[in-house]
């Protein structure tokens, strides 16, 4: 363990508050709940990485630990025996791997990665790209719209339902039972007793467990398939199986529509990129930097088992603490002009998708998928740009686990010839 991440018997102080800190005149004390600071956080994030790198921020009567640091956010996120991802409490659903800890979550996650491999993903590459195209084309027909719901959201949510084998028909009826599972399985996590209304779990979950029932016999490598034979196996309970396969739905389309939103919005204002996406591997090298640069998941949530020290501040046991991944991709000493886009970067290693045991498993789905989509945006547009009669809308509330945008408004010109 790390000197700067570990137990020990020197006393070392707490992190400054927040408000006890001199801001500059143009920045408000960090606050991870301010709307202002939530639609454009990154110069608070420039400060407090030069100034402040672990602070104590939100409700004074229970703080936040923020850290903005890429040595300290990595560190954190390597050392799980520590920084522990199950909230003191917490009522984890079955299959939740996020929000579970050693001994159970190394067992499922070896489990759940026989389901969700990358082969398995990559099959159904051609009906993802159909997919993508089908939707795309009615943008260009249009000439723009408001992106978000014409596009980014109706598109990954058909994704997703392909993945886990729900006919896009169901899709909506998908969405609607995990928007309402969040504040379920929020409550859980809280440790609140009852209160929790379970009815949309539940239905999910059973309509999941059908889909896995209807796959039992296949013998195909795609993730329905091989969670059916998990589950049948007994390496996976039913519940287990149900579980993760609604965690697949749930992170799997919300965080890539607000890539792809993420991705369309800095092409509007920087059409420049757009024959980049037309070269040799440009979308892919354009998407990774895209991550780094500005990616859809801002932070992170652990909670400190043990006294311990980090960023030379001492963080107490039980401390709820915010890890910055947004924050660490942009510093400097990680990542050179870190506040400049730039694909031809050398250095790949960025926190977009976490670290440590707890990596994003569905990394895979969210590259290849945004990955087509600006592959189709390079072969099929020649400009692009906001459209001023749209609203353009940030994505605000909570303690900004993701940044993006609700609306957006473009206005899109095809290149010659598209069909």
């Amino acid at each position: 363990m790390s000197e700067e991440n570990q137990k020990t018997d020197v006393v070392a102080a707490l992190p400054p508050l927040s408000t006890d800190l001199d801001w500059p005149d143009d920045l408000t004390p960090f606050d991870p709940f301010d709307v202002g600071i939530q639609t454009s956080p990154y110069a608070h994030y420039r400060w407090m990485r030069a100034n402040a790198p672990v602070i104590r921020a939100g409700n004074s009567d229970a703080p936040l630990y923020i850290v903005s640091r890429f040595a300290d956010v990595t560190a954190a996120l390597r050392n799980a025996a520590v920084f522990l991802s199950q909230p003191p409490g917490a009522v984890v659903p079955p299959g939740f791997l996020l929000s579970l800890d050693a001994p159970d979550h190394p067992r499922l996650r070896q489990m759940a990665s026989k389901a969700f491999t990358p082969r398995a993903v990559q099959e159904f590459t051609p009906r993802i790209a159909e997919l993508i195209a089908k939707r795309w084309n009615v943008v260009l027909q249009n000439g723009g719209g408001e992106v978000m719901g014409l596009f980014a959201s109706p598109l990954t949510i058909s994704v997703i339902s392909t993945l886990l084998g729900v006919p896009v028909e169901h899709s909506a009826q998908m969405r609607d039972w995990t928007t309402k599972i969040l504040d379920y399985v929020a409550i859980l996590l809280r440790g609140v007793p009852g209160g929790a209304d379970d009815a949309a779990y539940v239905a999910l979950t059973s309509y999941i467990g059908n889909v896995l029932d209807a796959a039992s016999d296949s013998q195909a490598d795609n993730v329905v398939s091989n969670l059916a034979r998990l589950r049948a196996s007994g390496e996976l309970t039913a519940e287990e199986a149900s579980g993760f396969a609604a965690l697949i739905f749930m992170a799997g389309h919300e965080t890539t529509t607000l890539l792809t939103g993420n991705c369309l919005d800095f092409l509007s204002h920087n059409p420049v990129w757009l024959p980049f996406l037309r070269t040799e591997k440009g979308a892919a090298a354009f998407l990774n930097e895209m991550l780094r640069y500005r990616p859809p998941v801002h932070r992170l949530s652990r909670f400190v088992g043990e006294d311990t020290v980090l960023g030379g501040y001492r963080l107490p046991a039980g401390a709820s603490v915010r890890l910055l991944v947004a924050s660490a991709n942009r510093d400097d000493t990680a990542f050179p002009d870190g506040d400049t886009f730039d694909p031809a970067r050398s250095n790949a290693a960025h926190a977009a998708f976490g670290y440590g045991p707890h990596m994003c498993m569905g990394s895979w789905l969210a590259r290849l998928e945004v990955r087509l989509i600006l592959e189709r945006i390079g072969a099929t547009v020649s400009d692009m740009k906001p459209d001023p009669t749209i609203e353009t809308e940030a994505l605000t509330g909570g303690a900004f686990a993701t940044v993006g945008l609700k609306n957006l408004g473009l206005s899109v010109t095809p290149l010659r010839n598209v069909t």
